[in-house]
């Protein structure tokens, strides 16, 4: 369960990128819980086929918004801040590390490549982020691209 929970917290910094670092912790809560119920709708789409396949649709968008809710509820917008922070002003292969105080998790985000021209857009970059958590470690790789408001928004992972 723990190392689920690790992942999904890795997914949700993932996400965090596409929020804004003023965000409140009622906005990554909400956040949390679309992109989980997103993530739970698709997972549910790959389970079966006709009235079964509904069904683990359903669920998973249930359980992947209970999820999500809960780690967005979790994450604290100075996460958010620093991870965007490393996307903007960070070099190549420079990472970024911090350990949050109120949930003892740490993270790292490291950009893998410079800018580079993505779907027109020439402000986007790949990333890889690690979070810790009692001795776990989960590393997941993507690709981002910083919009005109400066949000970042995640394209392929």
């Amino acid at each position: 369960m723990k190392n689920g929970l690790i992942k999904l917290g890795l997914l949700f910094l993932t996400v965090c990128l596409v929020g804004c670092s003023t965000n409140t912790q009622k906005e990554n809560t909400a956040t949390g819980a679309v992109g989980g119920g997103v993530l739970g709708g698709l997972a549910g789409s790959l389970i079966g086929a006709g009235t079964g396949q509904a069904v683990a649709i359903g669920a998973g968008i249930i359980a992947g918004a209970l999820i999500g809710g809960y780690i967005g509820h979790e994450a604290d917008s100075s996460d958010t801040a620093k991870a965007n922070a490393a996307m903007n002003d960070n070099p190549p292969n420079k990472c970024t590390t911090w350990k949050n105080k109120k949930t003892h998790k740490q993270y790292s985000v490291k950009p893998t490549s410079n800018n580079m021209t993505m779907n027109g857009n020439p402000n986007c970059r790949t990333y890889t982020t690690v979070i810790q958590l009692d001795g776990k470690t989960e590393k997941t790789k993507g690709t981002a691209c910083r919009q005109e408001n400066g949000n970042w928004n995640i394209i392929k992972a």
